[in-house]
């Protein structure tokens, strides 16, 4: 599934404009999403992240899947073994996840501004979600995944490149994306004091690639 070619509007220069505007975009699309999201299933990544985030072989991880969609993930973490809470912007998109895995956990929230006590979690996964927020918001973003985090895992997807990339879906609804480099993603992950663990690049057929990055807070 490729995205519709650019439209010629700008992402608002404001990141609460941009959040806004993200938010109305996928109530709209979120039963269309759930129904066309791409055939990849991250059943291995999910099951080997479970097992890196158990706190022993006894206790099953607490993990926070943060812009969980449709709750895709959500659920083959919980397939693991994890007890998993899956946190989206648009109640559309929970209402999907609820809607594929009625066990599961949901909340509404913003990346920026976690509703959760700090410490909360052994681990956080954010899979194609923290590009998702303007530049200036993923700092913040990853300080909220570290308090949130007793000394715990994150694993983190992001388009690969630099800066700022406009898209629609169905050419109407407007999508604005930070893509980042390895170098700068590492640079984001060690001002929020995290260390990596792994990083990787994934390249897909017809899309530019995507990063992978296992961190741990401390």
């Amino acid at each position: 599934m490729t995205d519709a070619p650019d439209p010629p509007e700008r992402p608002p220069p404001d990141p609460d404009a941009w959040i806004r505007t993200h938010r109305l975009t996928y109530e709209r699309m979120a039963p269309d999403y759930a129904r066309r999201i791409d055939d990849y299933a991250a059943a291995d990544e999910a099951e080997r992240f479970t097992h890196l985030a158990a706190p022993n072989p006894w206790t099953a991880p607490r993990i926070l899947d943060a812009g969980c969609g449709p709750g895709r993930d959500a659920a083959l973490l919980r397939l693991a073994g994890a007890e998993v809470v899956g946190l989206d912007l648009a109640r559309a998109m929970l209402h999907q996840a609820r809607r594929l895995d009625d066990a599961g956990h949901l909340c509404q929230g913003d990346l920026r501004r976690l509703p959760f006590p700090s410490g909360a979690f052994d681990a956080l996964w954010c899979f194609a979600a923290l590009g998702h927020l303007p530049p200036p918001a993923i700092p913040h973003a990853l300080t909220e995944f570290h308090r949130v985090l007793k000394n715990g895992w994150l694993y983190i997807v992001i388009r690969q490149g630099a800066g700022v990339r406009t898209t629609s879906w169905q050419g109407s609804l407007p999508r604005h994306f930070t893509d980042l480099t390895p170098d700068g993603l590492a640079d984001a992950l060690h001002t929020a004091n995290f260390t990596i663990h792994h990083q990787t690049t994934h390249p897909t057929p017809t899309q530019t690639p995507w990063l992978h990055t296992i961190a741990r807070s401390g």
